[in-house]
């Protein structure tokens, strides 16, 4: 009954907590591309290692990254694990610099074991995130100038299901089945300064998806003796269609009021797709002291257009971590601490005026501490700081520089205990 009860608040508060995902964080003029900027999915620990997981396990923490560590959870846990994110970016554009800051909800995950060797993870997060408001202004004549206005709100989101499996020793499977769903609209709007009777047009880009996504992955973990062991992982994602309904909307305005008769609608089919995705990733253990690893990823986005005339771009994405835990059994708290850090460098998706878009490079650094009470001394609470910069390829575009401090808190419960009274 107990567990029920934990459940059932557990599952309230996702629904409660879900209408937080609305402001997603987000103000960047590149999410006007492509489906926006791309959430790699990361949790609390690969946030501190540079996106690193394809290959990480643990009992005491959830990779969504490879849904076959999810077979790693042992009998008596329940894990449930929330993360949040503040940040400052800097814009850079012909010696200009602005600064905004954001907040924002990023992730909610819980994970239990449902049989030995089979483990079962619920939650949901963002795919994709787009927030930005910018115009510029050219002149026209010696009396007015054209002002352009750019608007864009909304994005993807994926709860999901996923499940881990490991028939034999030191390999494991698993799925993550995941509902993708949100809508994105964009608009463009262009007014004459100084002249209340001239026409101005105003364009809008809608989108909006409710389809699915599927991730597959596996997990090796070879031993070689009691310092040296290593696991390797693999992922693949479904790369489909969203046969989403997209429309281009343009009216033309006479003193702010539509002209209805001048109105056009450009409806759009089989622009929008997810990518075939492939990952590859391997984590080396010396001891129990020392965790090193690397991952590579390739997503397929070169196939793909955006509102019929934003391209794809195929992506890579390169990812590079370590961490240490001191001694985890001791009393020392800075010894019972996990350090990590990471670094990493990712290709942009998307094409930005028909030119490719940023080159993103990143690196972070952070530590987990253990929450200890009378009856818990399992979980944590992981913060990071990460670097980010957006290295644009071509000439003219903004350059982008975020500094990011990420949250996350695992609660990792013995839910499962079974008390006997003698």
């Amino acid at each position: 009954m107990a567990y029920s009860k934990r459940l059932l608040t557990i599952l309230t508060f996702f629904v409660i907590v879900i209408g937080a995902f609305a402001d997603n964080g987000i103000n960047s003029p590149y999410s006007r591309y492509g489906l926006g900027i791309l959430s790699d999915q990361n949790l609390g620990i690969n946030r501190q290692m540079g996106g690193l997981g394809y290959a990480l396990r643990s009992n005491g923490y959830i990779n969504l990254l490879n849904p076959a560590s999810i077979s790693e959870i042992d009998s008596l846990t329940m894990l449930f694990e929330a993360g949040f994110s503040l940040q400052n970016v800097n814009f850079k554009e012909n010696g200009k610099k602005i600064n905004a800051h954001n907040a924002s909800f990023d992730y909610l995950a819980m994970e239990f074991r449902i049989r030995k060797g089979l483990g079962l993870s619920l939650g949901f997060m963002p795919y994709s995130n787009v927030g930005y408001s910018f115009s510029n202004t050219s002149k026209v004549d010696d009396n007015s100038n054209s002002i352009n206005n750019y608007n864009g709100t909304g994005g993807l989101y994926q709860p999901y299901v996923a499940i881990g499996w490991s028939p034999i020793k030191d390999f494991s499977l698993g799925i993550t089945a995941s509902y993708l769903y949100g809508d994105i609209s964009h608009t463009i709007s262009s007014t004459i300064s100084n002249d209340a009777n001239a026409r101005s047009r105003a364009r809008y880009y809608k989108i909006d998806v409710s389809n699915y996504k599927l991730d597959f992955g596996i997990q090796y973990s070879p031993r070689f003796n009691d310092k040296h062991s290593m696991t390797i992982g693999a992922v693949y994602s479904l790369g489909h269609n969203l046969n989403a309904d997209a429309q281009i909307i343009g009216h033309t305005l006479t003193n702010g009021t539509i002209e209805t008769e001048s109105s056009d609608t450009i409806k759009i089919k089989d622009g929008f797709k997810i990518p075939h995705t492939i990952g590859f990733g391997v984590i080396y253990n010396y001891g129990t002291h020392w965790r090193f690893g690397a991952d590579y990823t390739f997503q397929g986005w070169g196939s793909s257009d955006f509102f019929g005339d934003n391209k794809g771009e195929n992506r890579s994405k390169i990812s590079v971590g370590a961490e240490y835990s001191p001694n985890k059994i001791s009393r020392n708290i800075l010894k019972m601490m996990n350090y990590r850090a990471g670094l990493y460098y990712a290709q942009p998706y998307t094409n930005v005026n028909g030119k490719s878009g940023c080159e993103e490079y990143g690196a972070s650094l952070g530590f987990s501490i253990p929450i200890r009470n009378n009856y818990n001394t399992r979980s944590m609470v992981h913060i990071s700081g990460q670097y980010i910069h957006m290295e644009p390829k071509s000439a003219g575009m903004i350059e982008e520089n975020y500094l990011r401090i990420n949250i996350g808190i695992t609660f990792n419960e013995n839910w499962f205990n079974k008390i006997k009274v003698k």
